[in-house]
């Protein structure tokens, strides 16, 4: 019989597969060693997240295999995550590789602040007619005190009872709320939103509820806006009474004033326990109780675009590497009308029950592939950046991060960017493009789209 022989590999010291086998480490502490080893080339992906910044996001991203930015030491970033507005240079120095959490817009705060908002709708209802019609009644004061005094006046002539809701333009979180039936309870020591309650609201087993829908932005010139298919439904933890204007458990919806109700964790008639929802939740309660839903989510992006669109037009930076999150709050009344409440910057993003969990972790993951930043031809640029800059800082071979000062003068956005049409992804995850929305929409300047607000709204309703 033959014999096959097996060449000695055991005594050789030169033979490549002894050198390979020798590599291997021999236990656990060793493999976490030589992985970390061999991955040290490897590109990574940074993140910048300010101290008072979502503890959730910083989770996901390491889950994610990201690492935070370390100042001196990390090699770039690639992510940065803060509540405040950026410095002009921040925008100025943003490279491809790198994505900004706020859009440098020069009416953002026009739609973000409760007074600014609402006297921007009015504006834009006297121009554009009933297409805006979907926020309630509305005065600020006490700048439009004798305003308001007079409309009550003639409302009390004609036996019109309205009940009304006054909200402080610096507070949140239902802070400062309160609601009253008479000009009597009208007290106040700064500045209010005064508008008509929408006392006739849709009702689940006599709950009160609105909607929180995330809506971002991504680019502005030409303008993206993405729409989160999914949200959250939250509660009032009292049944709704108009006779009591003074239970906040039953008129408002915050999260961050039911949280403090006895009736928070008792389980209520169809809504449970708790008092958050995901939206596919609702839209199965809907489909139980034959209510369409996607009418109602139809009307809904009607009010994102037209009330995106006056803050967005004056702009001429593309802002293709920055991003917006908001979270617009929608109240829906009997008759299956969405009414516009607020529109956040920033919207919380922690995980205060089971519901925020599972909605805010695939928001965020949604959000970060959103981004499309977690790209190796992106990160090449990265590679060539800090290369290309350590070869010219005066230490020599020792590293030294990319920073603000070598990027100074090296990376200057075109302010006057030409307009091109949109080719960014129609959906990622549970975010679906609704603006533009078709070939019209998406040749259209910033301005043009806004002249043409009567024509979209025919379109989108």
């Amino acid at each position: 019989m033959n014999r096959i022989h097996l060449p000695n590999i055991s005594t050789n010291n030169n033979n490549k597969i002894n050198r390979m086998i020798d590599s291997y480490p021999s236990n656990v502490e060793e493999y976490k060693e030589y992985k970390k080893h061999n991955n040290k080339d490897k590109p990574k992906f940074y993140y910048k997240i300010s101290e008072k910044g979502p503890t959730l996001l910083k989770n996901i991203l390491q889950e994610r295999g990201w690492e935070e930015y370390i100042e001196n030491e990390s090699p770039w970033w690639n992510l940065w995550w803060q509540g405040k507005r950026y410095r002009k240079i921040d925008y100025e120095n943003c490279k491809d590789y790198q994505r900004l959490n706020h859009i440098s817009l020069p009416r953002n705060t026009w739609i973000t602040k409760k007074d600014a908002l609402f006297r921007l709708l009015r504006t834009l209802k006297g121009s554009y007619g009933s297409c805006y019609n979907f926020f309630p009644k509305t005065f600020i004061l006490p700048t439009e005190y004798l305003l308001f005094i007079k409309y009550y006046s003639e409302e009390s002539e004609k036996n019109i009872n309205s009940i009304w809701i006054c909200k402080p333009t610096d507070l949140s979180r239902g802070r400062g709320i309160f609601i009253i039936k008479s000009l009597n309870e009208l007290t106040y020591n700064s500045r209010i939103v005064l508008q008509r309650y929408i006392k006739d609201p849709l009702l689940i087993s006599g709950y009160k509820f609105d909607l929180r829908c995330y809506v971002m932005v991504k680019g502005t010139y030409p303008l993206n806006i993405y729409l989160y298919e999914e949200g959250l439904a939250r509660f009032a933890t009292n049944k709704y009474d108009t006779n009591d204007i003074t239970n906040v458990f039953s008129h408002l919806t915050n999260t961050s004033i039911n949280k403090l109700s006895p009736e928070l964790n008792s389980t209520k008639e169809k809504v449970g326990s708790g008092c958050k929802w995901s939206l596919k939740k609702l839209r199965n309660y809907f489909k139980e109780n034959d209510i369409d839903f996607e009418i109602i989510w139809n009307k809904i992006k009607a009010i994102i675009i037209l009330t995106l669109l006056p803050a967005i037009y004056e702009t001429k930076d593309d802002n293709s590497q920055c991003f917006e999150l908001f979270g617009f709050d929608i109240i829906i009344d009997n008759s299956l009308k969405p009414w516009l409440l607020e529109v956040n910057l920033s919207p919380a993003l922690n995980n205060e029950c089971h519901i925020d969990t599972i909605v805010k972790t695939a928001l965020l993951n949604d959000v970060v592939n959103l981004l499309e930043v977690e790209n190796t031809d992106l990160l090449k640029l990265a590679q060539i950046d800090a290369t290309e800059y350590n070869n010219h800082n005066k230490y020599g071979n020792k590293f030294i991060p990319i920073n603000e000062h070598y990027n100074k003068n090296s990376n200057k956005k075109d302010n006057k960017k030409k307009m091109h049409i949109s080719n960014s992804k129609e959906e990622i995850g549970n975010f679906k493009k609704i603006f533009p929305f078709n070939i019209v929409t998406k040749s259209m300047f910033p301005q043009d789209q806004l002249r043409n607000v009567n024509t979209l709204s025919y379109h989108l309703y």
